[in-house]
């Protein structure tokens, strides 16, 4: 019997709290965040009322698990902003060869981390953040 409420005293130990991830998970943690807010900005910058309410929830939820200052996550929405300016939102055709094109926001935003200056700009604040990520440093 002692046995037996050894080993479910073992299992269930593995079923508590989730520890802060492993400094090798940081970057890995960090990576995501900082593209996670790169296409939620892209959302909140859209004209569409749902979307662009959707990106600033994203955004914001982002945010409040986020570490680091504010400051150091700007420059990716500034950049996402900027390449949206520059390139504006993709088309599609519509149905049938006749049809007028389609914007296409969600593929845009799906892809906007994956531009030049999205991606620079992700780098960028990738580095700055690192510390923060690696402390746990709030914001």
């Amino acid at each position: 019997m002692m046995r037996q409420s050894l080993i479910f005293l073992v299992l269930l130990g593995g079923c508590g709290e989730q520890p802060m991830p492993a400094k090798a998970e940081t970057p890995a943690v960090l990576h995501e965040d900082v593209v996670a807010y790169a296409m939620a900005s892209c959302f909140a910058y859209q004209q569409n009322a749902y979307l662009k309410d959707q990106g600033e929830r994203w955004a914001g939820a982002i945010m409040q698990r986020a570490h680091g200052p504010a400051e150091k996550w700007t420059p990716v929405a500034d950049a996402v902003k900027a390449e949206l300016a520059r390139s504006g939102i993709a088309q599609g055709q519509g149905e049938g060869p006749q049809s007028p094109a389609i914007s296409l926001p969600v593929m845009t935003c799906g892809q906007i981390a994956n531009l030049a200056a999205v991606r620079r700009s992700i780098e960028t604040a990738s580095k700055a953040l690192a510390q923060d990520y690696r402390t746990g440093a709030s914001r």
